[in-house]
């Protein structure tokens, strides 16, 4: 076989952890012209990300293979929980991009010199040690977050020692202690750490998954690449992650442009009608919701959502799944006509550009608060689990560029109170400068000259010559 360069990648499918993986591919597939890029998803994900029609118009050297997902085809319809999916694909993920690898050396008649994979895919570790290659790991989430897995036995001695009896505990005695011992996130509480990191009851292979990326990333990494920027994240923090591991870059939000794109002079690809919608409202006057592709409010916090809509008159533009419509409170629709849009999708990254909107209600998912950024949006965060947490205390507490729904739950009067804070009140006004001035200096870092570009550059040389 051809000793040229053959990378690796290998993706973690699910929520939105190929999106980052997949772009980064094709930002080194554009550079790095003499590397073979091989791309190892399942078949699923792959043909959202890589549509057949479009994938004769990938680079040259790049290609795109299906793994097993894991579910038997008598399993698939029985199987609904999303976890359960985790699950089945982890059990058969070594052997099965085992394979797909096989099959791409064969192929392209070039063995594998790196591996770059979703940090969560972490028997890549033995891998590249079995082939004596390095291995790269991509981090999604939030860089605070990647601090706590690295921790997670200091944070886990914190929990035992305010049980009081040697265990942890997960009744809430502890939730507001802080984690100030972990350098870089005294901001941070134990109540924002992720769930299924904390519970070592949790046996499950994704919680025992989680638990491990700490101890597996520092010692098996050649390089631990980040979705984000030097620039907001606390420089004690990155200081600490430097230390920890061989080698440790920031090349930006790999789902996010800084500066966004300007939005089409023609809406003929608006096929929603979204932007049309939001071209007769005020600048800066529209709500904009979204949860997200996985997370859900409960009933009630949607019933209440939409009653703070309509009793404080907010324009808004809802993205909202069909099913979910049915806990909206009766005949909300057609009451709030005139200055509200229920859509099923939303071209999200343009709705945040669009001069109407004023506020992003958001999930606190970490590529989501990038595109809120960019388009100078502040955001009213309700967070649900794994890194979200500890964005919304960073969109809060740390950037100052948003504020967290009332006691974590919305309720009609905690959003009545946000959303008037953030749209019509004078503190609105110094959160809206803040959020402007923190995307000045991501497109700065974004820049030809900026920081996420350089550590780019050392990304694309570590690939080419290991």
């Amino acid at each position: 076989m051809s000793s040229e360069k053959h990378v690796a990648i290998l993706a973690f499918p699910f929520g939105s952890h190929p999106w980052p993986l997949a772009n980064l591919l094709l930002r080194l597939a554009t550079v790095a012209l003499d590397v073979h890029f091989s791309f190892l998803n399942t078949a699923k994900s792959n043909g959202v990300i890589f549509p057949l029609p479009s994938r004769a118009e990938l680079p040259s050297n790049v290609r795109v293979y299906d793994v097993s997902d894991g579910l038997q085809d008598g399993h698939r319809e029985a199987t609904k929980h999303p976890r359960e999916h985790v699950e089945l694909f982890l059990k058969a993920a070594p052997e099965s991009f085992g394979a797909a690898v096989d099959a791409a050396e064969q192929d392209v008649k070039k063995k594998v010199s790196c591996f770059l994979t979703d940090a969560l895919v972490i028997f890549a570790s033995e891998m590249a040690e079995k082939m004596q290659v390095p291995w790269v790991a991509l981090w999604v989430p939030a860089p605070p977050c990647l601090a706590a897995h690295v921790y997670i036995d200091v944070i886990s001695e914190l929990r035992r020692e305010s049980s009081g009896d040697g265990t942890s505990t997960d009744d809430g005695n502890d939730d507001d202690k802080s984690l100030d011992v972990i350098p870089g996130l005294s901001m941070m509480r134990t109540s924002d750490l992720p769930k299924q990191l904390i519970d070592d009851q949790d046996t499950s292979r994704s919680a025992c998954m989680l638990r491990e990326v700490g101890h597996v990333l520092p010692c098996g990494t050649t390089a631990v690449v980040m979705n984000s920027y030097a620039e907001v994240t606390p420089t004690p923090l990155i200081v600490d992650l430097k230390s920890k591991f061989k080698m440790l870059l920031q090349v930006g939000c790999l789902t996010v442009s800084f500066p966004p794109p300007p939005l089409p002079s023609s809406y003929a690809s608006d096929t929603t009608g979204c932007l049309t919608w939001l071209d007769v409202r005020d600048p800066r006057s529209v709500a904009y919701i979204c949860f997200g592709t996985v997370a859900m409010p409960s009933p009630s916090e949607i019933s209440a959502l939409g009653e703070a809509l309509e009793s404080t008159k907010t324009p808004f533009l809802w993205s909202i799944k069909e099913h979910v419509m049915a806990y909206l409170p009766k005949g909300l629709q057609e009451r709030t006509r005139a200055y509200g849009k229920f859509f099923p999708w939303a071209p999200q990254g343009q709705v945040l550009t669009h001069p109407a909107c004023g506020v992003y209600v958001t999930h606190c998912g970490y590529n989501s608060v990038f595109e809120s950024v960019a388009g100078g949006v502040p955001m009213v965060c309700k967070p649900f689990w794994a890194d979200n947490m500890m964005n919304g205390r960073m969109i809060e507490e740390v950037w100052g560029i948003g504020v967290k729904v009332e006691g974590g739950t919305i309720t009609k009067s905690g959003m009545e109170k946000a959303l008037e804070v953030v749209l019509r009140g004078e503190d609105g006004k110094e959160v809206r400068k803040k959020v402007g001035e923190l995307r000045e200096r991501l497109v700065e870092a974004a820049g030809p000259d900026g920081s996420a570009e350089a550590d780019f550059k050392v990304l694309v040389e570590l690939i080419s010559t290991s």
